[in-house]
């Protein structure tokens, strides 16, 4: 910053009267603690997004793939775009509580097949690391179909003749993706990352089922810890606060993405 600018600074605040810099400086640690608050939640949030999402996002990508380019049978393709839907209408709280009986530790499926290959049990549900596998599995299978529909979709609006010119130009299946089919499903992907952090940010159902956000805080995600501090805690202030700055980044953050959108030139 330079001397003038400095001096720019100063004269604007020294303009302020002294009750507008009381205000100022009474608001500021106000504003300051609710940051920090929201930030360090929506934060661990971005990160469960990019590592547990990550893997279910590109598992529909490469299962849209595989089956818009071998399976021809329409049919087939039905029956699997049936199957695809189900994890999705199925409630978050029947999803919980049916994995929370695949994650018990006595008789849980999971602990029973390792069991029987002579495995020790596992805490699914108990163990930090486990705990944390346990509900982004849950996550991803039930939204990893929602990205194969949405994927599928996309990869029906590239034009067959361009796909059949670059392979008669002898073009491996690397290079038809990357430079025919990935430009018409750049939107779509940008959608579905917004999306799917979308969906991390305001997970609850099922993880909340599954460990309550435990143990300790280790899957206490976002809206997890808007709903302890609102209700547990009765800091209801507290709460509409997080959540107004969560609905604001979110804004922020679609803004951007939507910069990146083609425009609608019809």
């Amino acid at each position: 910053m330079t001397l003038g600018a400095r001096v720019g600074v100063r004269t604007g605040w020294s303009r302020k009267s002294g009750q507008e810099r009381l205000v100022y400086r009474l608001l500021l640690p106000v504003f300051g603690t609710v940051f920090v608050l929201a930030t360090i939640p929506f934060v661990m949030a971005v990160i469960e997004a990019t590592t547990a999402g990550a893997k279910g996002f590109l598992g529909g990508l490469g299962i849209a793939l595989l089956v818009h380019r071998v399976i021809r049978s329409a049919a087939l393709r039905a029956a699997i775009y049936v199957a695809a839907m189900l994890p999705i209408v199925i409630p978050q709280i029947a999803v919980g509580v049916v994995f929370r009986l695949v994650y018990q530790p006595d008789y849980g499926i999971l602990n029973v097949l390792l069991g029987r290959t002579g495995a020790d049990q596992l805490l699914w549900l108990s163990s930090p690391p486990l705990a944390l596998i346990a509900t982004a599995s849950v996550d991803i299978w039930q939204w990893t179909p929602f990205v194969y529909l949405v994927m599928f979709a996309g990869l029906q609006t590239v034009p067959s003749e361009s796909v059949e010119a670059a392979q008669v130009d002898g073009a491996s299946s690397w290079m038809q993706f990357r430079h025919i089919e990935l430009p018409y499903l750049r939107p779509l992907l940008l959608l579905v990352v917004f999306f799917r952090l979308a969906d991390v940010v305001r997970v609850f159902d099922h993880v909340y089922v599954l460990t309550g956000g435990g143990p300790g805080t280790t899957t206490q995600y976002l809206s997890l810890y808007i709903y302890r501090i609102g209700f547990q805690f009765t800091d209801l202030s507290q709460a509409s606060a997080l959540a107004v700055v969560v609905m604001a980044t979110m804004t922020i953050f679609y803004t951007i993405i939507s910069r990146f959108l083609p425009a609608d030139r019809g």
